[in-house]
């Protein structure tokens, strides 16, 4: 059966690089101009636009919207929209009603689960985005966590980044809370309040050094 799909989406125009090693269900609707790499797995109401690059080693089911342009490598994606000209990957999950709207990097070894993502935000690097809603042009910095779950209460909660925020690397927001427009997060901070417009949020301690420090325990 999964020899027939192929045959036909190929017959449409859409380049299928290993069909011996792509599945593709009957419930999938793809556009012309894709590209299909090795070991793609697509299963469930996918809708797929046009000249999308997908796989090697892409996982995707459930009920699936994708626009067009896209780059998808690596990842592993259920129940999402994908809007337009956005890169998710390598070793991306996406899962639970994730929305990416355009312009959008998604990278490393990144997770989200029910957040809207605004247009031209990068999430480049090995950070986990849960019930969270980011404005445009938000940069979120290497290994930022949204800390959405209450283990007291069992109850989960939003965090909201605004236009142009950014989050430094390590760096922990504690929902429920929110960063205005423009607002920075220094690396390494546990951020518990809201953060204006344009300001920025530090929760560390000043770094001291200790002169000769190494020399005298020698």
């Amino acid at each position: 059966m999964n020899e027939k799909v192929i045959k036909k989406f190929q017959d449409k125009g859409i380049t299928i690089l290993d069909p011996r090693n792509t599945y593709i269900g009957n419930e999938v609707k793809l556009s012309k101009g894709n590209v299909i790499y090795p070991n793609t797995f697509l299963k469930g109401k996918i809708k797929i636009g046009p000249k999308n690059v997908l796989g090697p080693n892409l996982y995707l089911e459930g009920v699936i919207t994708i626009g067009s342009g896209n780059n998808i490598t690596f990842s592993h994606i259920t129940d999402s929209i994908i809007g337009n000209h956005n890169k998710i990957g390598p070793y991306a999950r996406l899962r639970d009603n994730v929305i990416i709207k355009n312009n959008i990097k998604i990278g490393n070894f990144v997770e989200i689960k029910n957040s809207v993502i605004g247009d031209n935000t990068q999430i480049a690097h090995l950070s986990y985005i849960g019930d969270a809603k980011i404005g445009k042009s938000v940069n979120i910095g290497a290994g930022t966590i949204t800390a959405n779950y209450n283990s007291a209460t069992g109850k989960k909660n939003k965090t909201i980044i605004k236009d142009r925020a950014s989050t430094g690397s390590n760096s922990v927001l504690v929902a429920p809370v929110t960063l205005n427009e423009d607002a920075i997060v220094a690396a390494g901070s546990v951020v518990t309040k809201n953060v204006p417009k344009k300001a920025l949020a530090i929760t560390r301690p000043k770094q001291e050094n200790k002169l000769n420090w190494v020399k005298k325990q020698n």
